[in-house]
Order: structure tokens, then sequence, then C-alpha cells
């Protein structure tokens, strides 16, 4: 088994996950949210501009459209689905396009599991009921659509063509988000962190 963080280490982590991939998929939700809507009503999709402000000097980047910026947000948040079932435990079939526990021989070293958190993997069927819980349509068919388009679209070039829909990136995020509620805070006792963005 491997090693359990200590106290800090694990603040240290848990932080990171809301700041960096719990946001991230409520970013995503809402900002597809936001295409659906639009293209259900036939209207072009908004420009974007994305306001910095802090210490320094404020500054506006301004884009013609949204995908300046809602395309990072997406892609990310879609490579953030499959890092996060390996950090559940879980994987891709490729032969049953079914959730199966990750093999050790699939897993390497310095790889941050719910482990080490002192918590258990958690078996592919756990994870589909606990998920599911925040969504109407079947989850695990969305995750396979998503693990498999990350494979083909992101991870590296290739000629194949595989789709993801708007709504299967939005339900999953929604689904992925409840999955670390749960599984990860609830099971450690702590209360649900706050996430950013919150919806105006």
């Amino acid at each position: 088994m491997p090693q359990v963080l200590s106290a800090a280490e694990q603040e240290d982590r848990l932080e990171s996950i809301v700041q960096e991939t719990l946001d991230n998929f409520s970013m995503a939700w809402r900002l597809v949210d936001l295409v659906i809507t639009y293209k259900a009503s036939g209207f072009s999709l908004p420009a974007a501009t994305v306001h910095l402000r802090g210490a320094g000097p404020p500054a506006d980047i301004f884009g013609t459209n949204c995908g300046f910026f809602a395309l990072p947000v997406i892609k990310m948040a879609i490579l953030d689905c499959r890092r996060s079932l390996g950090f559940f435990g879980l994987t891709r079939d490729h032969s049953t396009n079914r959730l199966m526990p990750i093999e050790g021989k699939d897993r390497r070293p310095d790889d941050l599991t719910i482990e080490n958190f002192g918590l258990a993997l958690v078996p592919p069927a756990q994870f589909i009921e606990v998920a599911s819980t925040v969504i109407s349509v079947p989850l695990e068919p969305i995750l396979i659509e998503v693990h498999s388009w990350s494979n083909k679209q992101l991870a590296h070039f290739t000629s194949t063509q595989p789709t993801v829909y708007y709504p299967s990136i939005r339900n999953m995020s929604v689904a992925m988000i409840e999955a670390y509620m749960q599984l990860l805070f609830g099971a450690l006792g702590r209360p649900r962190p706050n996430i950013n963005p919150s919806w105006t």
C-alpha cells in the first residue's frame, strides 16, 4: 500500500485538488451550460473578455469569441476526469468499454491516489453509484466517452476523430465534483469545500 501522506501534506494536496481540479470542473460546467443555451437558442457563441485584477495593473484580454477561454478550460476538465479516475483507482477497459480497477502494472511509483490519504481504492460500482446521484443519465458511458476522447484528442495527435458532446462534459463535471465530495472529503470526515466559480 502506498505511503500515507502526513497531515500537512494532505492539507496541501487537498487545497490543490480544490483549486486546480474542482474549480476547473465547476468552470467547465458553467461554460458548457452557457454554450448549450446559446446553441439551443440558435445564437452565435458570445465573445469573451478575461479581466485580471490584483495588486499590479489590471488587464483585459479580449477575444472575438469565447473559444480562446472556454476550450482550454473544457479540455483541462476532460484531462482532469481521466486523471481523477486514476486517483480513485479506475481506468477504462478498452475491450469492454467499462470502468475497471487500475492494475498494478499500470500504476507508477509516484502516482498520487486516494490511498495516499489512508483510504481504499474505489471499486467501479461504488464510484458510479456515488457520482451518479447528481445527474439524471447513466454515468459510466459518459466517463468512457470522455476517457476515449482524452486518449485520442488530448494525449497525442491522431487521425481518429472520436466525439464528446457538451452534455457529457457538463454531466461528467458535475459527477466528478460529487465523487470528490463524497469519496474523498466525506470519507476523510471533512466538510465540503467551497468551489469557484459561483454562477451569476
